[in-house]
């Protein structure tokens, strides 16, 4: 009889067990209301239950112990609230037939409970709640009696405080080779700082709640590492932020609890205290895949508001205005937002001209599970060009592309197409191209402000192209309202060579708005060197229309200052012009050059210099003067100055030096001209006397080179 019982017991169990109510873990947290019940020590305790299959009947009430060292035990019943609820992310990244898998319920009790007093190591702990899944395999399940027991904690020494609030999602199914970001996220409403961590699951016997039974783990599991990871790699979570990452490697069932402690700052010890821990403990399903959709990684919604199909393209379009700063994506799934890159790196946006545009950052509004299926792309500036601008995604600086929930990633070049219209028409002409002082090239153009929003100018590049080369990029100028350009890579022996031709772009909102047409320089070219008759040559410029030219002659004053005179106007292009010197114009080097000016009169364009010389005549050599002897300085008319002939002759210095008999000087003059020649005063004006006098001549003439040097006596006699 014994034995028959015994059977039909353990058949009894075994059937019961196969719909009993698994509990797959809990949380537990309390709120202080005290401040608005107008009772002390008065909180709202919430504690959640999860059960992974629908069987007998939940309890209707589970008991709160509210343990200390202070006061005695309190047990106080938490009636259930509300009806239950299905998790709702659950199968989000497995099929729900796969093999483990259950459906998880979540029930919620509720009770307001006046602590009696205050104490700093409250400890509130539910009744053990029997029993946890057979199937889990990190957990030693006799060790603690196999019950499920749920804890928090509060030290209301400092003063009241609310615990940490879970607001994430509670139970997950994951699938074996993902990585995967699961975030605990927790609201903490009076301003304490929390602090996440992996604790160790606890159970109790029924009759030593106070006194919880930490399990123990299976060999190969610890409570830091509850799930079986790749090799290489762990299960972290990071303290300040909630979030768990791992990458699972073997289908299995596990459990893994996360405490949430947080600490106030006492001023008076200038010390952080512990007060208060709100705890979770979790029971996952690791599935040897994931679902075929979750397979898919992040998805664009293609039925979003707004989108549409391009006829031609076929790819999905959104309609935007011009100058638009940002981008929304819309996304069929849900996206870890970790894996975001939050300098906008997941995404590239280019232009109808090809040209990209940096994405400044992205925004994005995750919920508490740390996931969105919306994002919003801030520009770095608008979309400013109408057409089709193509938004892809790409690998990030973070080394990922965007990641789903369930880890997998979106496909590089996922592509979404923007038709901008409506915008302006930018209007822009390059004006002139001229060579300065005979130095190197300038480029003019104009940019009309008006057509344009000035505020969206990035800078004008310069292209310029070399004879049979490209055009390439050879400058830029960052200032809107500078016009030209100096291109100092040209010599003054390249501009006397070689023809260029130029061409200007305004970038405008980080985007080229195409090249102006080209103009190219004025190159002049002599054949001889006499100005007596220079053959003269240049091409046709091309900066405005029927283009006339005006030949002129510089010279040059000796200082670098040019005068020029214009000789030859004519209205020809590609002019041949024979050159010849006014033969008035004195002898030396000239200058020559080409200039047009455009018909209102506002550009010159202006070529190359060119020399030429004129012959200077050889000069005639000075005549030896003649020096007198003697002269009658008595005003009869005759011979009453000293006359040196031949003297003017003489373009240099012509020093003339007389001295008594005693060798002073009675006169003496560098600049001797006859017409002012020595009347045989001394240097006060008085005439001398009668006399032999001493006389030095020294001349010379810097044109020929030749000096003359004469030292004799002159007589001065009044009285013939």
């Amino acid at each position: 009889m014994k034995k028959l019982f015994a059977l039909i017991s353990f058949v009894f169990t075994m059937s019961f067990s196969a719909q009993a109510s698994h509990f797959a873990g809990g949380d537990l947290q309390y709120v202080f209301i005290g401040d608005s019940t107008g009772v002390a020590h008065q909180y709202l305790f919430i504690l959640r239950l999860y059960r992974d299959v629908s069987g007998i009947p939940m309890p209707n009430q589970v008991d709160l112990h509210v343990c200390s060292s202070c006061f005695s035990t309190q047990i106080v019943p938490m009636p259930q609230y509300g009806p239950a609820q299905l998790a709702p992310t659950l199968f989000d990244c497995v099929d729900p037939n796969a093999p483990g898998t259950v459906t998880m319920e979540v029930y919620e009790y509720r009770k307001v409970v006046t602590l009696p007093g205050v104490c700093n190591d409250f400890t509130f702990m539910t009744e053990p709640l029997n029993a946890r899944n057979g199937a889990i395999d990190n957990l030693d399940l006799p060790s603690a009696s196999g019950n499920l027991l749920i804890e928090a904690k509060l030290n209301n020494f400092i003063g009241n405080n609310s615990s940490p609030k879970f607001v994430s999602e509670p139970v997950r199914a994951f699938c074996v080779g993902k990585e995967f970001n699961w975030k605990q996220s927790a609201i903490e409403e009076d301003g304490d700082s929390i602090y996440f961590r992996l604790i160790v699951p606890k159970g109790a016997p029924f009759n030593s709640v106070c006194s919880p039974v930490p399990f123990n783990f299976n060999a190969g599991w610890t409570y830091l590492q509850p799930i079986r990871t790749v090799a290489g790699t762990q299960l972290t979570i990071n303290a300040q932020t909630g979030n768990i990452n791992f990458t699972p490697s073997m289908q299995e069932v596990d459990v893994l609890a996360v405490g949430v402690q947080e600490f106030r700052y006492d001023s008076t010890y200038n010390q952080w205290l512990e007060i208060g821990e709100a705890t979770r403990d979790m029971q996952i399903t690791v599935s040897p895949m994931c679902s075929q959709q979750a397979q898919m990684g992040v998805v664009l919604d293609y039925t979003a508001p707004g989108t549409y199909p391009d006829p031609i393209t076929g790819l999905p379009t959104i309609d935007y205005n011009c100058l638009d700063s940002s981008v929304v994506m819309h996304f069929s799934n849900k996206l870890d937002c970790s894996t975001i890159s939050p300098d906008g790196t997941d995404f590239r946006l280019t232009t109808p001209t090809s040209q990209p545009i940096p994405i400044k950052e992205i925004v994005s509004v995750c919920d508490v599970n740390n996931e969105t299926n919306q994002l919003l792309l801030k520009l770095h500036k608008p979309l400013a060009i109408n057409g089709k601008y193509f938004l892809y995604s790409k690998t990030g600086n973070d080394g990922n592309t965007l990641l789903n929930k369930c880890g997998f990633p979106m496909a590089e070049f996922d592509t979404i197409q923007l038709n901008v219209q409506g915008c302006f028409q930018m209007q822009m002409d390059i004006k002139n191209v001229y060579i300065n002082e005979d130095i190197h090239p300038v480029v003019e153009w104009l940019a009309d402000t008006a057509t344009y929003p000035t505020y969206l100018f990035d800078k004008f590049i310069i292209h310029r192209k070399d004879p049979n080369g490209p055009y390439q990029q050879v400058g830029q100028v960052i200032n809107q309202y500078k016009n030209f350009f100096y291109d100092l890579q040209i010599t003054p022996q390249d501009v006397d060579q070689t023809i260029y031709d130029y061409k200007v772009e305004m970038i405008l909102n980080n985007t080229a708005m195409g090249k102006t047409r080209s103009i190219n320089s004025i190159l002049l070219g002599a054949h001889g060197n006499s100005c007596d008759s220079v053959f003269l040559e240049w091409n046709d410029y091309d900066g405005w229309a029927n283009p006339s030219y005006i030949v002129y002659s510089g010279e040059d004053d000796g200082s670098g200052n040019i005068t020029w005179t214009p000789e030859f106007n004519t209205p020809q292009a590609n002019t041949s012009y024979v050159y010849k010197i006014d033969p008035n114009k004195d002898a030396g080097n000239y200058k020559l050059k080409v200039e047009s000016v455009d018909p209102s009169m506002t550009y010159t364009a202006i070529s190359n210099w060119v020399e030429c010389g004129k012959v200077t005549p050889k000069p005639e050599d000075p005549v030896d003067p003649i020096v007198p002897n003697v002269f009658t300085p008595n005003n009869d008319g005759m011979n009453d100055l000293l006359v040196i002939k031949n003297i003017s002759s003489w373009s240099g210095k012509r020093q003339v030096v007389i001295h008594n008999r005693w060798g002073d000087v009675v006169y003496s003059t560098d600049n001797y001209y006859n017409l002012q020649a020595w009347d045989g005063s001394s240097k006060n004006g008085a005439p001398l006397a009668d006399g032999v006098y001493f006389i030095v001549v020294n001349l010379d003439d810097p044109a020929t080179g030749r000096t003359f040097d004469y030292k004799g006596t002159v007589t001065i006699m009044r009285d013939k």
